[in-house]
């Protein structure tokens, strides 16, 4: 399924910057099983303590403990396998770097995803802070399952959000499908939208 193979391009992205801490570049990997509080911050004076759960860097369990640390270490920052997690203690302007590079990941997957042909999207919108996602469409053609693209923008955004030290309770992604003749907003929804119905 097309829409299927899109949604994972977008999850994937989202894990790129994350990903790269790990080991031989092999580290992205698709993080929607990831719990709301898989990545916490802890704001200190000079450095940022990044707690990550190992699903994210590692969901196939190829990686050693050692591969996880040595990867970190090749890019200045020290990591601490603490049993399900690995904490990440890097610099400001480091995390401030990853953070750049989960926003081009994310354009990449958008560009990507608008060049695809087989759906009909033809534009993708975020805000700085991945809170609010716009996503022009072809209003003739579209249809439910396009709307099945909003996970991994909820993924997208949920994800630098935590990576830049939004509470978990507090993060929220808004995704509005607009049609791009009419201006329209054809469907619309949100990450904690949809977390309240996974957990009913």
């Amino acid at each position: 399924m097309k829409i299927r193979g899109a949604i994972v391009s977008l999850i994937v992205g989202a894990a790129l910057a994350l990903g790269g801490c790990s080991a031989g570049g092999n580290g992205a990997t698709n993080s929607s099983s990831a719990s709301p509080a898989a990545i916490e911050v802890e704001e200190q004076l000079v450095t940022v303590d990044v707690r990550v759960a190992r699903s994210l860097l590692d969901q196939s369990g190829s990686l050693t403990d050692e591969e996880i640390v040595a990867g970190a270490r090749e890019k200045g920052i020290a990591a601490v396998v603490d049993g399900d997690a690995v904490v990440y203690t890097m610099t400001k302007p480091q995390r401030d770097e990853m953070l750049a590079q989960m926003r081009s990941s994310a354009q990449d997957a958008a560009d990507e995803l608008i060049a695809d042909e087989t759906n009909w999207v033809t534009g993708v919108e975020f805000n700085d802070s991945m809170t609010s996602f716009e996503v022009s469409v072809d209003g003739h053609r579209y249809g439910a399952l396009e709307s099945l693209l909003a996970l991994g923008f909820y993924v997208q955004g949920a994800l630098y959000q935590q990576f830049n030290g939004v509470a978990p309770d507090d993060i929220d992604v808004i995704v509005d499908f607009i049609d791009d003749a009419t201006a329209e907003v054809l469907d619309s929804g949100s990450y904690q939208e949809m977390r309240a119905n996974l957990e009913q």
